[in-house]
């Protein structure tokens, strides 16, 4: 058996934690100022939030949204026979005769003997325009 006073290699032993003056300063600085952040986010948070929602008291957006059945309801789209139809083909005067069909439409649905509204005017003159678009 070896001799107990043999070169045997000893893992060093520490003498505790040794924190030197700048060290505990460092931890001091960051402990407080994780405690101001805690302390200081609830209201920060608050004053940013009034500040940001005071913007929408004034002006077109302030309106409140209407209530479900105070919405007037859009008019519904013509049907077919309310258009004229214009092929590439056509001649001058098929052109203007179905313009002036349309045209005539449109002004009997403006006065009420069509439809009631001014949409369908509005539409067969944009069916009118559309056609005389295309080749």
């Amino acid at each position: 058996m070896p001799a107990p006073d043999d070169d045997v290699p000893r893992l060093p032993r520490g003498r505790g934690l040794k924190l030197d003056t700048a060290m505990i300063l460092r931890i001091a600085m960051t402990l407080a100022l994780l405690v101001m952040i805690v302390v200081t986010a609830r209201p920060c948070a608050n004053a940013t939030s009034k500040f940001v929602t005071s913007f929408d008291d004034q002006g077109s957006a302030s309106a409140p949204l209407p209530k479900p059945g105070t919405v007037d309801q859009p008019a519904p789209d013509p049907g077919p026979a309310d258009y004229e139809t214009l092929r590439p083909d056509m001649s001058e005067a098929e052109l203007k005769a179905a313009i002036e069909r349309a045209k005539q439409k449109a002004a009997e649905s403006a006065t009420g003997s069509g439809d009631g509204s001014a949409a369908g005017a509005d539409s067969a003159a944009g069916a009118i325009d559309a056609g005389s678009a295309s080749p």
